[in-house]
């Protein structure tokens, strides 16, 4: 969050944050999901003045349509959704290409044609659903969707708000509610 400031204060553009395939943060923050982290930066700016100044990235996890629509939600500009475009492309994702062992798929030698067309329907099925869910929010435009938390619900917040009164705080990295 502070290098995100520091940078927009210092005339950056644009920042990247990305978290690991699961859509965790990366080193301390690998216990929090990207969309934690995206919030944290995007309100942060906004509380400095300076969140008009940069174009905010995010990448890592973003596998559905709605992690992109969840993602701009929470703050971001864009998001990169390069895992996904390799499973469109029939990519199994088993990391053997990074082993220098050949690809099962041989990813390489796929026509130029047939891979445009699997990324074309992928990209254009995603935006056929934000298109959907913004309609059912009311919004015309993607862009109107940056920081609009009043328009979801996250997991932690109905949880905390149903089952805190009753159960009490989880306890954080617990997948049971404490007793």
């Amino acid at each position: 969050v502070k290098r995100a400031v520091k940078l927009a204060v210092g005339g950056a553009e644009a920042v990247h944050l990305y978290a690991d395939g699961k859509g965790r943060g990366l080193k301390k923050r690998k216990a929090d999901f990207i969309t934690t982290l995206v919030k944290e930066v995007h309100f942060k700016l906004v509380d400095e003045g300076v969140r008009e100044e940069l174009t905010l990235l995010v990448s890592g996890g973003i596998a559905m349509a709605e992690h992109v629509a969840k993602a701009m939600i929470c703050g971001a500009d864009g998001v990169g959704v390069d895992a996904a475009l390799m499973v469109a492309l029939e990519c199994r994702l088993c990391r053997v290409c990074k082993s220098e062992i050949s690809c099962p798929v041989d990813l390489g030698t796929a026509p130029v044609e047939w891979a445009e067309k699997r990324i074309v329907n992928l990209i254009g099925s995603w935006h056929s659903q934000l298109i959907e869910l913004m309609g059912a929010m009311g919004l015309r435009e993607a862009r109107r969707l940056r920081g609009e938390l009043g328009r979801v619900m996250f997991f932690e917040d109905l949880e905390r708000e149903n089952f805190g009164p009753l159960f009490g705080e989880r306890v954080k990295g617990s997948q049971a509610a404490p007793t």
